[in-house]
């Protein structure tokens, strides 16, 4: 591995890929697979479905950004917890908490591969 799986994931966390979709391939791996445990349900996706999922929320926000709280790794894993903020096309103004996170990314060839994670929602 080139780059530390610390490095990569904070890059990733820290890039608008949600809202500028062409930087999706840079980080996610061909074979993606992300296992999703969210307040609504578990779900899963692949490459193209996450895509897709990306997709949806570049169409519904002016921008996104994490906030990691806790970052720790283990070779080709790494685990972080971390709050997303968003502005939404219609009041760009103002940023707000949508969701509190902890994700276990799964590293290979300096791309995500998987991904285990479980949210909440922001109560604002």
């Amino acid at each position: 591995m080139a780059a530390s799986a610390k490095k990569i994931v904070k890059k990733f966390l820290d890039s608008d890929v949600f809202v500028n979709v062409e930087k999706f391939d840079h980080y996610i791996h061909k074979g993606f697979q992300m296992h999703w445990h969210a307040s609504s349900g578990y779900r899963e996706f692949d490459y193209d479905e996450y895509y897709r999922l990306c997709q949806s929320t570049a169409a519904s926000y002016e921008s996104m950004r994490s906030e990691v709280t806790h970052m720790i790794s283990d070779k080709k894993e790494v685990t972080a917890r971390f709050t997303v903020y968003v502005r939404t096309i219609e009041n760009p103004r103002e940023e707000i908490p949508v969701g509190y996170f902890i994700s276990i990314f799964k590293l290979e060839d300096d791309k995500i591969i998987e991904v285990h994670q479980s949210s909440h929602p922001s109560q604002v």
